[in-house]
């Protein structure tokens, strides 16, 4: 397979490069126009006892307007109370009232809370008239396009802040995170690249890959994002992943269609073709393995997960397509000149991609394997013991910069008063024989079902169907009402403008905001998170079966760290063992032996864990925090990191790993010297293998200095996990351990040597 594409590619290379180059047009465009499909604002996921609240709100109470924006207004030296104050006011009211997807605005007027007690700072709220976050998102940006455009006085400041902005701020951060982090490694990536292999255009095809696959992979996410869910978040992913691995597989290519003109003397055709077949089952199989661990991320009932995943998955594909045709089609027409200059290249071929160097690196280390083996193991499992303090924590608004518009409006509402809470957790009442919610019967379940939540956490107030801090027998004063004038309609009738937004248009559900004393969402305290968790978690097992009459969601906001946690521990374990057997019998078959896979497996699960230690130092204990800019140190992880982090560590770990094996065992079919193949092996593949980590550590630390943190601990994570496969792993643990097995590496049983397998993996 291998072989014919590479002879139709290198007979129609002309043709290769144009249509990548035509392609390429519009995936630019799509790459411009990302930005304007992604969501910040998807940590929930399909299906869940929170998302199908949303739905049921979102279909029977139009007035409750679930999605909304806060205008916050601050003034260094008048109060509410003063003229230019009330005109400033006036102002914003009169924008808010015009627009159409805007509701009545909500002032201090009929909500005192939302005064400073120095009377010089206000919020304004303004519920959204949208169905969709996605509805919310225009109808937000349209509305603070308007507010943005109003010429405040002096002295005057205001902020916006609310979840359809503070997702769009996330995107836009995102976004600029990317392109600055690209605008400083780009230019190191090419001096390494220039280093590595002596001449330009050497150094140029592994740009091109890795530029190419980023553009294309973004391009196609942006029609993806018209039609289902996609983090704003997903860019930066695809950005890490594009440069990294795309340059690491055109590095591989680059250096073994080198190799195949230099040392074995064939024509550029042949040499591309070659190359292909060598170079591509090599990428074929770690690509796959790579994929492996993508795929897990769509296991956990989670938007953002999935779409990092799908993100993932679309990149590391679009890297293969385009090494296996592109990259050999210029090859094949570039021939020798893949070399100039000339007397550089030859140089750096002959005295670092292939020098005695790491020969020598390999006999030392396999002249004392034990100690080796010892040393290197221990410094690993020293280093993973810290990862049994694991903290999580989840993304709250508290990851945005400081400077950021949504998160200083946030806190100057939280200065205001800090009662103002926005993540209250919502109750959500539905009768199960059809009939009103506000009959008596119904009514008194639904004051059970508080009353007795309030007995495991007080709750701070409710508002609604019920509120818990007054009598049932006052409240059902307007219920008894209702159903004597036969209900909410009727009601209107003769009191016309009397308004329920608590009760269903059918009148078979109620709704209810219930504040609590923690609330997860918006804030930074781990323990806060936890009580949030418990509380739902009590919340919910309540429901269940005292309550016959009526159907009790509970949801909002605050469930979030709940379904979150639920969402992605359920699967850990399984996504765990299930890559890591898949990832064993992929490689088994790949390398043909049952001892390597194995220790491939176990260390790349050691790398993980080792990798997650030094997040515990840096981002739960502080340690060189300050190095990455960060002023406030978390005190745990990102509830998402730990999972994400192990399905890409995983199979990027796998890539060197593949690389030096394969290598290894062409060597060992050639001599049947154990202790020659691997230094040999390790001859080859030393340089490759150094400047491919050394440029994944590049681009994976470029954004560990993002201004988010979830990128800081994307972009750490995945730069520490490829120093250790690069650097301990391979030049250490990898010769040591297989010199120790000997013959035994490549022992593989006759009855798993099925004929259908082999033609699969090795012709």
């Amino acid at each position: 397979m291998l072989q014919a594409l590479g002879q139709w590619v290198v007979k129609h290379r002309l043709v290769v490069v144009i249509i990548w180059v035509l392609l390429l047009l519009p995936a630019l465009f799509g790459t411009t126009r990302l930005h304007h499909y992604l969501q910040g604002e998807v940590a929930s996921g399909s299906g869940t006892e929170m998302n199908q609240q949303e739905a049921l709100l979102n279909q029977d109470f139009p007035d409750q307007r679930l999605y909304s924006i806060q205008l916050v207004i601050d003034s260094a030296d008048q109060t509410v109370d003063a003229k230019a104050y009330q005109q400033v006011l006036g102002l914003y009211e009169k924008i808010i009232t015009q627009h159409v997807l805007s509701a009545d605005p909500l002032s201090y007027r009929q909500s005192p809370n939302q005064l400073s007690q120095d009377r010089r700072k206000t919020f304004i709220f303004i519920g959204l008239n949208a169905q969709s976050f996605a509805e919310a998102d225009v109808a937000a940006v349209e509305l603070s396009e308007r507010l943005n455009a109003v010429t405040l006085p002096s002295g005057f400041q205001m902020y916006l802040t609310g979840g359809p902005l503070f997702s769009r701020e996330i995107t836009t951060v995102s976004a600029h995170d990317s392109f600055e982090t690209e605008e400083r490694i780009l230019p190191l990536i090419m001096l390494v690249l220039i280093f590595a292999f002596g001449g330009l255009i050497a150094a140029g095809i592994p740009m091109i890959v890795g530029v190419f696959s980023t553009v294309f992979s973004l391009g196609i996410l942006c029609v993806l994002a018209q039609y289902v869910q996609i983090t704003s978040l997903s860019q930066n992913i695809v950005t890490m992943l594009g440069l990294g691995v795309g340059i690491d597989y055109s590095l591989l290519f680059v250096s073994r269609y080198r190799e195949e003109l230099l040392e074995k003397g064939l024509n550029k055709e042949d040499a591309a073709i070659q190359t292909v077949i060598a170079s591509g089952r090599t990428i074929l199989y770690s690509g796959t393995v790579v994929s492996i661990g993508l795929m897990a991320l769509l296991v956990p009932n989670v938007v953002f997960m999935r779409s990092l995943g799908m993100s993932g998955l679309l990149v590391v594909a679009m890297t293969i397509l385009i090494s296996l045709t592109l990259v050999p089609a210029l090859l094949a027409m570039l021939g020798d000149k893949i070399n100039w200059p000339k007397k550089l290249s030859e140089w750096t071929y002959n005295n670092w991609g292939h020098g005695r160097f790491w020969s020598r690196w390999a006999r030392y280390i396999m002249s004392r394997p034990l100690f080796f083996s010892f040393v290197s193991i221990g410094i690993l499992i020293s280093i993973s013991l810290f990862a049994l303090e694991i903290k999580v924590w989840n993304p709250t608004i508290q990851i945005m910069p400081k400077e950021l518009e949504t998160r200083q409006g946030y806190e100057k509402i939280l200065e205001i008063d800090p009662s103002n809470l926005f993540a209250p957790m919502i109750i959500s009442f539905e009768t199960r024989d059809g009939s009103p919610i506000w009959q008596e019967k119904n009514i008194r379940e639904a004051y059970a079902f508080m009353k007795a939540i309030q007995t495991l956490e007080p709750i701070r107030d409710s508002i609604g169907l019920i509120n818990i801090n007054e009598p049932l027998a006052d409240q059902m004063v307007l219920y008894n009402t209702l159903a004597a004038t036969g209900g909410v309609q009727n009601l209107q009738l003769f009191q016309p403008g009397a308004n329920f937004p608590f009760i269903s248009t059918d009148e078979t559900k109620g709704v209810l905001a219930s504040f609590h004393e923690y609330e997860g969402y918006g804030m930074l305290d781990n323990s806060a998170d936890l009580q949030t968790i418990a509380e739902v978690r009590e919340f919910r097992d309540m429901v269940a079966p005292h309550f016959p009459n009526i159907k009790i969601l509970v949801g909002g906001l605050s469930a979030i760290p709940l379904e979150m946690k639920e969402a992605i521990f359920t699967y850990f374990p399984m996504i765990v063992l299930s890559t890591v057997i898949v990832t064993y019998l992929l490689t088994m078959f790949s390398f043909g032996s049952i001892l390597l896979p194995l220790k491939a497996v176990l260390l790349n699960l050691l790398s993980v864990t080792a990798t997650y230690g030094c997040m515990i130092l840096v981002f739960q204990r502080g340690f060189g925090a300050h190095l990455l800019g960060l002023k406030t140190v978390p005190g745990a992880l990102l509830i998402v990191s730990p999972l994400i982090l192990f399905c890409i560590i995983f199979g990027l770990s796998m890539d060197y790993e593949i690389f030096l094996i394969n290598r290894i065992k062409e060597e060992y079919e050639k001599c049947g010297d154990p202790t020659e193949a691997i230094a040999i092996g390790m001859e080859k593949t030393g340089g490759i293998i150094t400047n491919a980590g050394l440029i994944m550590i590049l681009v994976f630390s470029g954004f560990a200095f993002a201004r988010m943190i979830v990128i800081k601990e994307f972009g750490f994570g995945l730069a520490v996990a490829i120093f250790i496969d690069a650097t301990i792993i391979r030049m250490m643990i990898v010769p040591a351990l297989m010199k120790l097995f000997g013959h035994s590496s490549w022992y593989f049983p006759k009855f798993l040597d099925i004929p259908f397998l082999r033609r699969l993996f090795k012709e």
